[in-house]
């Protein structure tokens, strides 16, 4: 979702970033440059978005992160190791005792690589604590249009979370108090290839390392109200596409009209609370510390420098149906709107300044066909749509429209194979003083578990009027998921 920036810069080849998010699975997230400006002879209009530094300072940086990075890989192999003998050492134990019934219950973590770490895992997660961890290695490379088809690119992106249930450490009834640490480095591949506005990978974004959530969340009236604080990944919470989670570009994660969403990279301190009276009906209100004098738990990097403005508030708003089988709809499906606020000082295309900003949204998803008998699966074909409306004075895009389509399973050999196809059309305000109206990503993938803890995701896009300006991209990632 697929942001903003530090210091506004002229319009070049080095695009406005929007803020993009994951929403939480489980224990686990699965779910936005610097510069190169042009040199006009007459004054160009300004965009309201800041960089991450020159290409100097991100070339800096990131030569200083290689140093963690190498340092995380030997990490990686060491739990790879470990996890290869714990792995090998559970087989062993469950071949010695096939011929005894299971009756072990609680959490399963024979699809992590790493095993159940010889039973310390389940023993910690029966007393409340539940260790969590991913690995996304990514490689891009650019075939024509955009900034650069000259060289591939590469990301990785590490995430150590951790989950504890205070209902079984201090008997606190509905409580949960979550953590998570992230890693990600090495280039931002839509500043240095594509150029694109809408952000063609999810993950795109300057080198970091932070403590990138750190909530307590709190459950009350018989579950129906929810209480959360601390820093949270507002997409994880609103505006988020069920249906458009395995794909990689950010408008299929929130719309780039919520250019502040205070999301990945960096998301901020908030107060939120969610009604859910009815198994049909929800409503839920944010309100976020998001700009860029907000430092909490970011330990290497600047990852805040991506909001347009120092200080001010984001405030959100949802509600919306959800339902499991209606007369006109068989399977599952949900319809979420919301409106959005920032109290911030904005700069105006025109270089005047606005006192806050605002737009709405909207999402639906929908289950069209499941296979007979499996309601309960993931195999079927699924679908999403949206929308997304801002001041057009603003931000580049001041309207967004994207759908998508999913298929689960299409061969019952492979039920958990998803093929993906998805159209995301941005229109670009006049006022930004692009050469293009738009910018349209077509997206398709098709995702493969190769084992239970490992994943493979070839991804092609073609990007038309790549960042308002450029000639049209075709770009490949190539993504491999490791769960820890």
């Amino acid at each position: 979702m697929n942001g903003v920036r530090d210091s506004f810069c002229k319009l070049s080849f080095s695009p406005p970033l929007v803020l993009r998010g994951r929403v939480r699975v489980g224990v686990s997230w699965v779910n936005r440059r610097s510069t190169v400006e042009d040199k006009p002879s007459t004054p160009t209009p300004t965009l309201p978005l800041s960089t991450r530094g020159g290409e100097n300072s991100l070339g800096q940086v990131t030569r200083t992160r290689m140093n963690g990075s190498l340092g995380l890989a030997a990490a990686f192999l060491g739990a790879l190791l470990l996890g290869a003998a714990a792995a090998r050492a559970d087989s062993i134990a469950s071949t010695q005792t096939s011929v005894q019934p299971n009756t072990k219950s609680g959490p399963d973590f024979s699809g992590k690589l790493t095993g159940d770490w010889f039973g310390a895992r389940r023993k910690l997660a029966d007393a409340g604590v539940t260790i969590g961890a991913d690995l996304v290695l990514e490689g891009f490379d650019n075939f024509q249009g955009g900034l650069d088809t000259a060289r591939a690119d590469g990301a990785t992106t590490f995430d150590l979370n951790f989950t504890f249930d205070m209902e079984k450490l201090a008997k606190i009834h509905g409580g949960e108090f979550y953590v998570d640490v992230e890693d990600h480095a090495f280039r931002d591949p839509t500043t240095a290839l594509v150029g694109d506005l809408q952000v063609f990978d999810k993950l795109n974004a300057s080198p970091y390392l932070q403590i990138f959530e750190a909530w307590y969340q709190q459950t009350l009236l018989n579950g129906a109200l929810r209480l959360k604080i601390g820093k949270v990944d507002a997409n994880s919470e609103f505006c988020v596409i069920d249906n458009g989670l395995p794909f990689l570009n950010s408008s299929t994660q929130v719309s780039p009209t919520i250019f502040m969403m205070p999301t990945t990279p960096d998301p901020m301190p908030s107060i939120n609370a969610f009604f859910t009276p009815t198994d049909w009906f929800f409503a839920g209100v944010g309100a976020y510390y998001a700009n860029r004098s907000d430092r909490f738990g970011d330990l290497v990097d600047d990852p805040a420098s991506v909001q347009p403005t120092r200080f001010g508030t984001f405030i959100i708003g949802e509600t919306g149906l959800q339902w499991h089988g209606t007369p006109l709809l068989d399977f599952p499906g949900n319809l979420k709107v919301g409106a959005w606020g920032h109290t911030g000082t904005f700069q105006k295309f025109d270089g005047t300044q606005s006192d806050g900003a605002q737009g709405m949204y909207a999402v639906f998803d929908q289950t069209l066909f499941q296979p007979p008998g499996e309601n309960d699966s993931d195999r079927g074909l699924r679908m999403f749509a949206e929308y997304g409306l801002t001041q057009p004075d603003i931000n580049p895009i001041d309207q967004h429209v994207g759908i998508g389509f999913t298929d689960t399973g299409p061969d019952i050999s492979f039920p958990h194979d998803t093929l993906g196809i998805s159209a995301q059309y941005a229109h670009i305000s006049h006022e930004a003083g692009l050469r293009y109206p738009y910018e349209l990503a077509i997206e398709g993938f098709d995702r493969h578990p190769i084992t239970p803890w490992a994943s493979i995701q070839p991804d092609l896009q073609y990007v038309i009027h790549s960042g308002g300006k450029l000639p049209d991209a075709l770009v490949l990632t190539l993504r491999l998921e490791l769960d820890f």
